[in-house]
């Protein structure tokens, strides 16, 4: 998981003509989007990194909680 104060390490290693798509926490729906990434992550993925990606889903209905989400723009 990357916060834009952090930087974000993901986006640098994206080619420059490869197609990115960004998902924040204050979309209503990106925690849903990422608890499915999750769960079919774990056919392909290591342990860790389906951990990592269930930590981000959390982190964001956390930050929702606290902040507020509205439907995607």
């Amino acid at each position: 998981m990357s916060t834009k104060q952090e930087g974000i390490p993901e986006l640098e290693k994206a080619g420059e003509d490869e197609p990115v798509f960004v998902l924040r926490a204050q979309d209503k729906l990106a925690p849903i989007i990422v608890s499915l990434y999750a769960l079919h992550a774990t056919r392909l993925c290591s342990p860790a990194k389906v951990q990592s990606v269930r930590d981000c889903a959390i982190a964001m209905r956390k930050w929702q909680k606290e902040h507020g989400a509205k439907i995607p723009d």
